[in-house]
């Protein structure tokens, strides 16, 4: 019999080990009301981010499924079923064709361009800088049927601020981020290297965390629950919609198009992002995603890395990951931050 738990997997580092790179880099945020933030850091949190996926790819894989992101989810719908709605509706958002060649810069393990290659019929590559979920994209893949869909599927190591020779100039027709950018402390390089490999013309988009206009930096209620979710996020600098767009047009972008996907989608009857992080919003999510099922996981590994059978560092992901879970939820019940913030933009004609 098949039994899945958070840590069942082998690392490429002891998990306890990068735990404590992690913690050390986000310096005591693991405590409530430390006021530490992280300071610069010239890799733009390449490193940090490498260290975050490997530490919790599996948990968001016993939790989310093959989709590490979060979305609006629809009555009568399942939670899985929801998302892939809208990770349909983004590809059409950017007009994503049969036979166009698109990026996926920060794929996770490849769920959503793997949904967004059979929906369009495009040939998406998708690249992150964790090797480790290189693999277990791979591995998912080898699994589907379809050669068809196999053959638009297309994974690569490396760092979305220095991409890898095989991303060329004016080579690709769209490159989207899905809930990626955030992990980068500057947005601009990124956002730099989706300008140089798309051609003139072609749309950059991103699906991304950020705060609402609502924010407040001034209230410290505000600043603690951002900073709980860029620990336990493994993100960085998070800011507002105009702070955002300003690095788009830095990076040489214009801007068409920016909206809370969120709050779009309440106002089509939808229920909001964080139902997944409070109560659940169907058995699946209410036993893994939801707080209750937060707290479950927690006990489970607790048992288990008692036990031996998961590694030591298990528990303390887990707590980590509760740390940005309840910070999120908060948030996004005040309605001062969003994980489904779309901009659509373009690579100016004249480039």
């Amino acid at each position: 019999m098949k039994v899945d738990y958070p840590g069942k997997f082998s690392l490429d580092a002891e998990r306890a080990s990068l735990m404590g790179g992690h913690e050390k880099f986000y310096d005591g945020a693991h405590e409530w009301d430390a006021g530490a933030q992280p300071a610069h850091d010239e890799a733009n949190n390449k490193d940090a981010a490498e260290r975050y996926f490997t530490l919790i790819t599996d948990f968001f894989e016993y939790g989310w499924g093959d989709a590490f992101h979060m979305s609006p989810l629809k009555p009568g719908y399942s939670f899985r079923a929801s998302m892939a709605y809208w990770e349909n509706n983004f590809a059409l958002s950017m007009g994503i064709k049969p036979g166009m060649r698109v990026a996926d810069l920060g794929m996770g393990i490849g769920g959503p361009l793997r949904r967004i290659a059979e929906f369009t019929g495009a040939n998406i590559t998708g690249l992150t800088n964790c090797k480790y979920q290189v693999n277990r994209a791979e591995t998912i893949t080898s699994k589907i049927t379809s050669q068809w869909h196999k053959d638009r599927c297309n994974y690569v190591v490396g760092d979305y601020n220095h991409l890898p020779e095989e991303f060329e100039d004016n080579s690709y027709d769209a490159v989207y981020f899905l809930e990626s950018l955030s992990h980068s402390e500057d947005r601009v390089p990124p956002l730099s290297e989706a300008l140089r490999i798309v051609k003139p013309g072609g749309i950059v988009a991103g699906w991304q965390w950020m705060l609402r206009p609502s924010f407040n930096y001034s209230d410290p209620y505000h600043m603690e629950l951002k900073r709980g979710m860029e620990y336990g996020g493994g993100l960085r600098n998070l800011n507002k919609p105009a702070e955002r767009h300003e690095e788009y047009r830095k990076a040489g972008l214009e801007v068409l198009e920016s909206w809370d996907l969120g709050m779009q989608a309440i106002e089509r009857g939808w229920n909001g992002w964080w139902t997944s992080l409070t109560t659940g919003h169907d058995i699946p999510s209410m036993l893994t995603s939801s707080h209750f099922g937060r707290r479950l996981t927690m006990w489970t590994v607790w048992v288990l890395e008692t036990l031996g059978v998961a590694e030591k560092g298990t528990l303390r992901t887990a707590e980590m990951l509760e740390h940005c879970g309840f910070s999120a939820a908060v948030a996004g019940e005040m309605h001062i931050f969003t994980p489904a913030w779309v901009t659509i933009s373009r690579k100016p004609l004249s480039s």
